[in-house]
C-alpha cells in the first residue's frame, strides 16, 4: 500500500510539473483540462430531471439527489463499480400544481387533482391511498395526459368524479383504480368547476363553451353509477364557477353561476334569475352559507364580495388579499369562510361582522384550491407549489386587535424597508433623481394603500351603524335611573364628538363628489331605510340641505321598487319630500338675493367709476389731500408743525 501510496505521489508530481512547463511554454490555460487535476469516479443517472443533490456526511460516498418527481433517491459509490441506487425516499407526491382539492362526506379522505394524476390520501395519516393516472388514447401516440381542473366525490365515497381541461368528464372507483365511465364530449370547451348536489342526486358542470350542464346519478347494469345529461343552461360567457346551494326543498334550491363577463346569475328549479353586479373583473369562486342567507364571491379583482339571497343585495365589499382570490369556502353552521388567493395566503373572515379574523402564510407559490371539512374543523389547501397543507382549529383565543396591529406591523415594515433602499444614493446627480421620482411605487406602497384606504360605501355602511348605536344608547340612558338623577353621560369617541346625524353628514362630506353614488349604490335596503331617517333629521335642522337632496334624489332614482315595497317609508318620504321643496326654495331665495346685491354692487362701482369729479388748483397753499385717509399725512403734518415750534 506504501509503494502503490508513493507512486500515486509520483504520478501527480510528473502531471503538475507538465503543466507548469506548459505554461512556462506560454500555452494558454484553455488547454488544461479538468482530468489533468481531478479523476473521474463515475456518473449518477435519473430517469427525471434533477432538481438539487447533496452528499451524506459519513466515510463512504453517498449522494442524495432531488427529482423533479418529489422524489429523493439515494446513491452509493462503490469502487471499481461507479454508483449504484441503494435507497428511495417516494412522498406520493404531485409533479405539478394542484389543481383542485375534494373532501368525502365523512371527512376520512380527500382527493387532489392535477396533470396526468388524481391521488386520494387518508388524512388522518397523511398518506397516499391510490394515484389514478389521467390518460386518454390517441391515435398518434399511445397515451396523452389529461389535465384535470376540478374534482368531487360522489355520495357513498367509493367514486370521484373529475372534470379536464379537455372537456372530458371522467369516473373513477378509486378502490380498483378503474374508470367506470367516461364522456369525452362532456363539454366542447375546459370544465372549469363542478359540484354535487345537496340531495346526492345529481351534478352541475360549467365550462369554456358558454354551457352549464346539469347530470343526473344512475345505475349502470353492472352495479356501478353512471352520468345521465339531463338539460343544459346557455350562457353569455365562459362560465368560470357553478355552486349549488344546500337547501333540500327542489323549489328553495339555487345555483349560483359565475361568468367571464363579470356577472353572477343566481337560478331556480324554474330558470328564475337575478343578476347581482358587482365584480369589475371575473368572480373565480362563489360559495354559499349552509343556512342559503348569504352568497359570497371572490375573483380576480382582488376583493370579496357578501350578497344576501333574499334580495340580492350587497352587505358589503371585503378588501385584504393583494392578488386574485382562486376559491372561497363556507365554514359549516356558520357565516364565515375561508379564501384563498394567489398572493400565496389564506385568510379567515366573519361575513356578519365583514372583518378579517386570521391570515395563514405557509404556501410558497399561488394557492389554488381550498376543502372545507364537515365539522369544520380543519380546512385543506393545494396551490401550484405541489403542497397539500392541513390548517386545524385550536383551542387558542385570537384577538382581532391583536392580528389587525401585526399585520399593519408588518405591511409598515415592509413600506419603511423599501423607502430605505429608495434612500440609499441619494447624493446621485440630478438626473437619477428625477429618474427616481418618476419610477412608479413599490408592491408594499401598494399594498399599505389598500389596506389603510376603505371603500367609500363600507364608510357610508359603517357610519350608519355607528350613529345608530349611539341613538340607541342614548335613548336607554335617557330611560335609566342615571339619565333621570340628571348624570352626564359619556359619548362615543368615534362619532368625534358630533350628534349621531352631524356625524352621518361629515361621513358623506368626506365622500369624494364622483364616489357619492357608487358609495349609495352598494348599500344594503336596511341601511338605505336609516340614511333617509338622517336625512330628515338634518333637513328639519336646515344643515347640509345641498348634499342631503343630491343624496335623497339618488336613493329614490336607483331603489325606487325596494323603498316603494317598504311601507314604513311612507311617512318619512312624505316629510322629506316636504321639507326638500322648502330648504331647496329657501337656498334658491337665498342665492337669488345675493346674486341681485352683487349686481347692484357692481352697477354702483362702475357709476363711480365712470362719474365726473372736480379736481382743485393743486397749486393752492395749505390744502393736504390725504388728510384723513388714514395713510400717515396727519401724523407728517403734525411733526412738521413741531419742528417749526422748536425752531
Amino acid at each position: 500500500d506504501d509503494d502503490d501510496d508513493d507512486d500515486d505521489k509520483g504520478i501527480s508530481d510528473n502531471e503538475d510539473d507538465k503543466i507548469q512547463s506548459l505554461l512556462e511554454d506560454g500555452l494558454p490555460v484553455d488547454t488544461i483540462k479538468a482530468s489533468d487535476e481531478l479523476e473521474l469516479l463515475g456518473v449518477v443517472r435519473c430517469v427525471h430531471k434533477i432538481k438539487g443533490f447533496a452528499f451524506a456526511r459519513g466515510k463512504a460516498i453517498r449522494l442524495a439527489v432531488a427529482s423533479a418527481t418529489n422524489v429523493v433517491e439515494v446513491h452509493s459509490f462503490v469502487r471499481d463499480q461507479g454508483f449504484s441506487l441503494s435507497s428511495t425516499f417516494n412522498m406520493y407526491g404531485h409533479v405539478t400544481g394542484i389543481r383542485s382539492i375534494a373532501l368525502s362526506s365523512d371527512d376520512a379522505l380527500t382527493c387532489t387533482i392535477s396533470k396526468g394524476s388524481a391521488k386520494v390520501w387518508n388524512v388522518s395519516t397523511r398518506s397516499c391511498v391510490r394515484a389514478l393516472p389521467l390518460t386518454k388514447s390517441d391515435k398518434k401516440t399511445k397515451s396523452a395526459a389529461l389535465y384535470a381542473l376540478c374534482c368531487a366525490f360522489l355520495p357513498g365515497n367509493a367514486h370521484v368524479v373529475v372534470g379536464t381541461k379537455e372537456g372530458t368528464l371522467l369516473l373513477f372507483d378509486y378502490a380498483s383504480g378503474d374508470v367506470i365511465f367516461s364522456d369525452e364530449e362532456g363539454h366542447d370547451g375546459a370544465i372549469w368547476s363542478l359540484d354535487i348536489r345537496s340531495d346526492g342526486g345529481g351534478l352541475v358542470t360549467g365550462g369554456a363553451d358558454h354551457l352549464v350542464k346539469f347530470w343526473e346519478f344512475e345505475e349502470s347494469d353492472s352495479g356501478e353509477p353512471s352520468l345521465i345529461h339531463t338539460r343544459t343552461l346557455k350562457m353569455s360567457d365562459d362560465v368560470v364557477a357553478v355552486r349549488y346551494s344546500y337547501s333540500q326543498d327542489t323549489s328553495k334550491r339555487l345555483v349560483a353561476v359565475s361568468s367571464l363577463d363579470s356577472t353572477i346569475k343566481i337560478f331556480f328549479d324554474d330558470s328564475l334569475k337575478f343578476e347581482p353586479v358587482g365584480h369589475k373583473l371575473p368572480a373565480l369562486a362563489v360559495d354559499c352559507s349552509d343556512d342559503d342567507v348569504l352568497l359570497a364571491s371572490a375573483g380576480a379583482d382582488k376583493t370579496i364580495k357578501i350578497w344576501g339571497l333574499d334580495f340580492g343585495d350587497t352587505h358589503r365589499t371585503l378588501h385584504g388579499h393583494t392578488d386574485s382570490i382562486t376559491d372561497l369556502r363556507f365554514v359549516r353552521r356558520t357565516h364565515n369562510f375561508f379564501t384563498a388567493s394567489k398572493d400565496k395566503t389564506i385568510r379567515y373572515w366573519d361575513a356578519d361582522k365583514f372583518e378579517q379574523i386570521l391570515l395563514l402564510t405557509g404556501h410558497i407559490a399561488e394557492v389554488n384550491c381550498l376543502a372545507m371539512s364537515k365539522a369544520g374543523g380543519f380546512v385543506l389547501s393545494g396551490g401550484m407549489d405541489r403542497q397539500v397543507r392541513v390548517w386545524e382549529r385550536t383551542k387558542d383565543i385570537v384577538f382581532l386587535e391583536e392580528e389587525k396591529e401585526r399585520e399593519l406591523e408588518k405591511l409598515f415594515d415592509k413600506v419603511d424597508g423599501s423607502r430605505g433602499e429608495q434612500g440609499i444614493g441619494q447624493d446621485d446627480d440630478d438626473d437619477d433623481a428625477g429618474d427616481r421620482d418618476a419610477a412608479p411605487q413599490s408592491d408594499a406602497a401598494v399594498r399599505k394603500s389598500v389596506v389603510v384606504s376603505i371603500a367609500a360605501g363600507d364608510r357610508v355602511a359603517e357610519a350608519i351603524e355607528l350613529a345608530d348605536q349611539e341613538l340607541f344608547e342614548i335613548n336607554a340612558f335617557r330611560k335609566s335611573s342615571k339619565g333621570k338623577d340628571g348624570d352626564k353621560r359619556t359619548p362615543n369617541p368615534l362619532l368625534l364628538g358630533m350628534e349621531p346625524p352631524l356625524y352621518m353628514l361629515w361621513v358623506l362630506r368626506t365622500v369624494k363628489s364622483a364616489e357619492l353614488e357608487q358609495s349609495l349604490l352598494v348599500l344594503p335596503s336596511g341601511h338605505i331605510e336609516r340614511l333617509i331617517y338622517y336625512l330628515v333629521v338634518l333637513l328639519r335642522r336646515d344643515i347640509g340641505t345641498e348634499l342631503c337632496a343630491k343624496a335623497a334624489i339618488f336613493l329614490i332614482k336607483t331603489h325606487e321598487n325596494q323603498i316603494v315595497a317598504n311601507h314604513s317609508l311612507t311617512a318619512p318620504l312624505r316629510e322629506l319630500r316636504k321639507l326638500m321643496k322648502k330648504r331647496l326654495v329657501d337656498k334658491r331665495d337665498k342665492i337669488g338675493v345675493n346674486i341681485a346685491a352683487m349686481k347692484a354692487v357692481g352697477r354702483t362701482t362702475n357709476e363711480r367709476k365712470s362719474a365726473f369729479s372736480i379736481v382743485e388748483d393743486e397749486s393752492a397753499p395749505g390744502v393736504d389731500i390725504w388728510a384723513g385717509l388714514g395713510l400717515g399725512s396727519d401724523v407728517a403734518a403734525a411733526l412738521q408743525s413741531n419742528k417749526r415750534r422748536k425752531r
